[in-house]
């Protein structure tokens, strides 16, 4: 399957997530593989990235709404350049093998009541299922 850099950062952050939640023992085996992969793919992308943030002397100033914002010691003309190299950067698709993630719909839990164990729901946020839509089967 073909994967743009964008998905592979995209899916590393929700791998990180992924890989804080208890699963049963294959699942988690799978977690680790993939994040392993996606880590040796994300690695030249970053030297990239690093090259074009010295190039083009781009920091960050927090935003007033939490974010973060781009600037440059440079002109916005610079800044300009960087969007448009890190974005064809980003855009850039490779061949990419992996196995897909198999989640369970039911993984062990305990009831919030009686303290019992039991099969619950799995549950994730819609933006890590967004993230992860294209390296997971629900089973």
């Amino acid at each position: 399957m073909k994967a743009t850099n964008g998905e592979l950062y995209g899916v590393n952050g929700a791998l990180g997530r992924l890989a804080e939640i208890k699963l049963p023992v294959k699942t988690s085996l799978q977690v680790a593989k993939l994040a392993s992969k996606v880590g040796d793919k994300l690695r030249p992308v970053e030297e990239v990235k690093k090259g074009l943030v010295k190039t083009y002397e781009i920091y960050s100033e927090p935003g007033e709404a939490g974010g973060e914002i781009l600037k440059t010691k440079g002109d916005d003309g610079e800044l300009k350049k960087f969007i448009e190299e890190f974005n064809e950067l980003l855009l850039q698709e490779d061949e990419f093998v992996f196995e897909k993630i198999r989640l369970p719909e039911k993984i062990a839990g305990t009831c919030d009541a009686c303290k019992h164990n039991m099969d619950v729901t799995f549950q994730l946020e819609p933006r890590i299922l967004m993230a992860l839509e294209k390296f997971v089967e629900v089973v």
